[in-house]
């Protein structure tokens, strides 16, 4: 502006004196011809754009520090980490250097940065709730009969790996939440009698007969231990003392009447055999049996009952017998009769 001015002053006092020399205004123009206006413009358009470019650059170098702070500010959010955050710092421009609004801009992202944190917080109540899961899992009462299930499993796995004296205690557990679990109790008893136990699984027998007096396969159970140890009367004995269904238990009626055959007690191998062929008219042993039993004192029944056995059994061995029997029967038959 300074160039223009002392121009303009130039121009001025060249004027007067041309005015003064010439005593004309009609010679100006001759001694300002038009290429000096045309200098005159091109200066001016010179200085104004040169004023131009000093007043543009200046807000550029200003604002050109401040977009590092903006971009260091956005990653640090993305992060959510405290150590992004001292980076921007150390490569900022002085604040004296510094715009009012970029400060602005960066109290704004510190703003953000604030916001972040609730969803850590989040995470860390999981464990809590997995924690009263696991605690509520623990404050399940099995029933009685789950019990008794889990201890038989047990005990079968002990039994089954040799560790005879844990599958005795899982037995007994059982029994102790289910008395009436007779298999069980068997198991056991058996369990016992193959370790040679024999008065301790007769006890397991006798105490579940006791409380179960209709439990006739403990009967049974405890009539064989009774017969493998030689002790065949007591065993007929024990088995006399209960008569249950032929058709349900028909081993019962069997045993019976081979202990019965075996000391001579013939009524009760009648009965037993006679109980047999009811239950189970079809089997050809049972009238064999049957017969048998009714030989001596009873000759004409104990025919028919040959008679019977010979139709439903197919062994030829057997057969070549009940035919030897029955001729024998059929001429002492004709010998008795006049």
């Amino acid at each position: 502006m300074s160039l223009i001015n002392k121009v303009l002053n130039d121009l001025d006092q060249r004027n007067p004196s041309g005015q003064r020399g010439n005593g004309s205004a009609v010679v100006v123009p001759r001694r300002f011809p038009r290429w000096w206006i045309a200098l005159l413009i091109i200066v001016l358009i010179i200085a104004g754009l040169v004023s131009w470019s000093l007043l543009s650059s200046a807000p550029e170098k200003t604002q050109a520090p401040a977009s590092k702070p903006e971009q260091h500010a956005v990653i640090s959010t993305v992060e959510v980490e405290p150590p992004a955050q001292e980076k921007p710092e150390a490569q900022t421009v002085p604040a004296s250097s510094q715009p009012a609004q970029p400060a602005a801009e960066q109290k704004d992202v510190q703003k953000t940065e604030l916001v972040l944190p609730p969803p850590i917080e989040l995470t860390s109540e999981k464990p809590k709730a997995q924690a009263k899961g696991s605690f509520s899992k623990q404050s399940v009462k099995l029933s009685a009969k789950e019990v008794a299930e889990r201890e038989l499993q047990k005990a079968e796995q002990a039994q089954q790996q040799g560790l005879f004296s844990d599958a005795a205690g899982h037995y007994r557990a059982v029994l102790n939440a289910q008395p009436q679990w007779h298999d069980a109790r068997k198991e056991w008893a058996a369990l016992e009698f193959g370790q040679g136990q024999a008065s301790q699984a007769l006890a397991i027998l006798r105490e579940g007969l006791t409380e179960y007096p209709q439990a006739h396969s403990l009967r049974l159970l405890a009539a064989s231990m009774l017969e493998k140890q030689a002790q065949p009367t007591l065993a007929l004995q024990l088995l006399q003392q209960a008569a249950p269904d032929a058709a349900e238990l028909p081993q019962y009626y069997q045993l019976q009447a081979n202990l019965a055959q075996q000391q001579g007690e013939l009524a009760i191998m009648r009965d037993s055999y006679q109980a047999l062929v009811s239950a189970q008219p079809d089997n050809g042993r049972w009238y064999l049996g049957l017969a048998l039993a009714l030989r001596k004192q009873q000759p004409e029944q104990a025919l028919a009952a040959f008679e019977q056995a010979a139709v439903r059994i197919e062994h030829t061995e057997t057969l070549n017998f009940i035919a030897e029997q029955i001729k024998h029967l059929r001429s002492q038959h004709a010998a008795s009769t006049p």
